[in-house]
């Protein structure tokens, strides 16, 4: 597979990895609670829209009134009050975060506040209970769990424009949604969606403009066949006449937001119809469009949740304390109030100024280090104020999401495995910096969030992973192709040292101890005329398949093959006559191979000599330049090379010289006598390795004997003698190489009549 392959392989891994991190639950948790929270961050705070106003029900209202510190037990006089001072001064609608669920004695005249005003939204609250589910012999085998919504008392409710439940989870995690339709509770509306509704009032007329142009589209026909349409059909009917009636902002607000639920939220058709008029620039909406209130109320309905668009800490939108609002009493301020509410939509909660003072705070995005938490009433001043822009938090389609991730997962993945691992950091990082450069300017700009826990923190780092992990194991398994590879050439031992490095290479040496066996081909020459070089090639490896698998068998190490002959040794730091029988075992077996190779049908006879010789002798790596061999040096590898050449001469195939072995009892050898071999200055005691003793026969034990008392002869001088017992070894022995080469020595020696101090060594002049 090629390097590309592989790089394309590791992105789509990265990128799977991505896409099944981000569609797991622990993956969005993660994204929501560290990604969204790290571009907020970036972000800061954003100016709210000034249509919104939060008056806090706090400390220090409670002090400056002298009521008590839990703002649901204050006299709700005083909500009668505030809500007469904000009608006055012109708020578009009043909304409370505070639940009243108890009678009290101030009710009727908080209640004729709320009908005089006729634009106060109050709060319910959703109580959730479950049933236990019992089988026949009573006992539980689950339970059911619903919730219900319970209103405001009914003296306050049914003065009130529309009593609506803003559900959020009380529990350790981040506010980062809300909902618009609460799916759990009948998909009733909660307060924000419900104070858009009565906030756009002034442009309902406009909108059912937009509706009764829909209706008239001929599409519609085709539409409304489906159950699903005719119902949106009749909701879009039910709003016009409500429309007609100009009862618009009236107790039938909750039958308008359900209706338009209907047509918006359930049917595209219209949604979608109704947008292109909006949006089309010769429509008659565009000076209306300058405002958005027609666009944030026709989008509305879209979704039953919102990621909410945060503005930034507690109290960035603009919050005035309960009684600076109020100004009356005998601790009231001078001044006169600090905020305009006129055309305003007002939210009254419980918000507080100091975290040690908090009863009712949400841990979001912008939860302080001081332990400040964003108030409920402010969340949902928030959701409001995010319908009324149209601006929330939008995260991406999930298929272009998932595609992001994986286009991700490639583009690092391939980088990682394509480059060195220094640039692909570098590169990496650009990448994640243009990544949050980009993610940071859309969620500024327009609210799109994109996904950066993912590919920062699981991808990039799974990619560079997953990249040093396959560049180790191809280099391992390239270290190991490529000792294999050398191993066919050089000793485990100097593999592994290459490996490791070319450090001193050419220096130094190993001074050993040990054996060296030589092997050569007779009439090489002229067998190499007569074939073709790949003939050659293929005859040669199969003979030396055969004879190297001896020498690996007992231990022995090849070293080098030049054309017909071969070299391996037996070596140690420390002289170990173990060496010297494996290497005689392995010179043995290397015979029976070559005999076994010849008798091979249709195939030339490959006569191989054979020599053997111990001692010590240097390995290390020699040559010039830019090449090296490594190979065994000293004149123990010449000894052995002289006596292999000796074969020639005495028609013999293994000889061995008499410090390989000595000492070693185990061998059938025959004493050839001593030589001094071609260009040495010292004489060598050369022997013929028959076999192991207690594989030889009786004729091989005769012949060695017979031999043995003619070279004693020879060395007495006995010379006429000698060549008797020679002649008589050539009669059993035909063409005995050894005896011929004595006869011939002999019968010069008694023509030449050596001097007094002939010592009987046979000097070759020849290699």
């Amino acid at each position: 597979m090629t390097r590309l392959g592989k790089a394309i392989i590791l992105g789509l891994l990265t990128g799977l990895l991505g896409i099944g991190v981000s569609l797991s639950h622990f993956g969005m948790d993660l994204e929501e609670n560290f990604g969204l929270g790290f571009l907020f961050d970036l972000r800061g705070k954003r100016q709210p829209p000034s249509d919104v106003v939060v008056i806090s029900l706090d400390r220090q209202s409670a002090d400056h009134f002298n009521l008590p510190r839990d703002p649901r037990k204050w006299p709700r006089s005083y909500h009668a009050r505030l809500v007469e001072k904000l009608s006055q001064e012109g708020a578009s609608v009043i909304v409370f975060d505070l639940v009243f669920k108890d009678e009290e004695r101030d009710d009727v005249v908080f209640a004729k506040a709320i009908r005089k005003a006729g634009n106060v939204v109050l709060a319910e609250y959703i109580e959730k209970e479950t049933i236990p589910i019992k089988n026949q012999s009573g006992r539980v085998t689950g339970e059911i769990a619903f919730e219900r919504l319970v209103p405001p008392i009914p003296a306050l409710e049914q003065e009130a424009i529309l009593a609506a439940a803003f559900p959020l989870p009380k529990v350790p995690v981040r506010v980062s949604q809300y909902w618009t339709f609460k799916d759990g509770s009948g998909d009733t509306p909660t307060s924000p969606v419900a104070v858009l509704q009565i906030f756009a009032s002034p442009v309902f007329d406009d909108f059912s403009e937009l509706l009764k142009k829909t209706l008239k589209d001929p599409k519609l026909a085709l539409v409304s066949q489906d159950p699903k349409n005719q119902a949106a059909l009749r909701a879009a009917l039910r709003v016009i006449n409500l429309q007609n009636q100009e009862i618009v902002v009236s107790k039938k607000v909750d039958e308008v937001i359900l209706s338009m639920k209907e047509i918006l939220g359930n049917e595209t058709f219209f949604f979608e119809r109704m947008m292109k008029e909006f949006e089309s620039p010769k429509g008659r909406y565009a000076e209306i469009r300058k405002n958005d209130l027609l666009r944030a109320l026709l989008k509305a309905y879209s979704l039953n949740s919102h990621y909410l668009n945060f503005y930034g800490p507690p109290h960035t939108i603009t919050t005035v304390p309960y009684f600076e609002v109020l100004q009356w009493g005998p601790k009231a301020a001078i001044n006169a109030n600090p905020v305009d509410f006129k055309g305003k939509a007002v939210f009254i909660g419980i918000s507080e100024f100091l975290s040690s003072e908090q009863k009712d705070g949400f841990h979001t995005v912008f939860t302080q280090p001081n332990g400040l938490y964003l108030s409920g009433v402010e969340i949902c001043a928030t959701a409001f104020a995010n319908l009324l822009e149209d601006f929330h938090v939008r995260p991406l389609d999930l298929p272009v999401h998932l595609f992001m991730i994986l286009l991700w997962g490639i583009a690092i993945g391939m980088v990682w495995l394509l480059l060195p691992p220094v640039i692909a950091m570098g590169i990496s990082a650009a990448f994640i910096l243009f990544m949050v450069g980009s993610a940071y300017t859309q969620f500024k700009m327009a609210g799109l969030w994109f996904p950066l826990i993912t590919p920062i923190v699981f991808q990039t780092p799974f990619a560079s992973f997953g990249a040093v992990l396959w560049n180790y194991i191809e280099s391992n398994r390239e270290r190991r192709i490529i000792k294999e590879a050398f191993g066919y050439y050089l000793p485990d031992t100097v593999v592994d040292q290459l490996s490791r490095g070319l450090k001193g290479l050419k220096s130094g040496g190993q001074l050993v101890y040990g054996s060296c066996l030589i092997t050569d081909v007779e009439n090489y020459t002229a067998l190499s005329e007569s074939m073709s070089p790949a003939d050659l090639k293929t005859l040669m490896n199969d003979y030396y398949e055969g004879i190297f698998a001896p020498v690996k068998q007992y231990g022995g190490t090849p070293l080098g093959v030049k054309g017909d002959s071969s070299l391996a040794i037996w070596a140690s730091p420390h002289p170990d006559a173990r060496l010297r029988v494996q290497a005689c075992l392995a010179a043995l077996e290397i015979s029976r191979a070559v005999d076994r190779f010849n008798q091979s049908p249709g195939g030339p006879k490959l006569q191989t000599r054979i020599g053997l010789h111990s001692g010590q002798m240097l390995l290390g790596n020699v040559g010039g330049g830019h090449h090296l061999e490594y190979t065994a040096m000293g004149d123990m590898v010449n000894t052995a090379s002289r006596i292999e050449g000796l074969n020639k001469y005495l028609g013999t195939r293994l000889l061995t010289s008499q410090e390989t072995l000595a000492d070693l009892g185990d061998f059938l050898t025959r004493d050839l006598g001593t030589f001094l071999l071609a260009g040495k200055f010292r004489p060598v005691e050369v022997r013929e390795l028959i076999a192991q003793l207690k594989e030889s026969d009786e004729n091989q034990r005769k012949l060695c004997r017979d031999f043995s008392t003619a070279l004693q002869l020879y060395k007495m001088r006995l010379w006429p003698e000698a060549i008797d017992v020679f002649s008589k070894i050539l009669s059993e022995n035909a063409a005995d190489g050894p005896s011929l080469l004595y006869i011939k020595h002999c019968e010069q020696l008694m023509q030449s009549h050596p001097s007094d101090s002939w010592d009987g060594i046979i000097r070759m002049d020849q290699k």
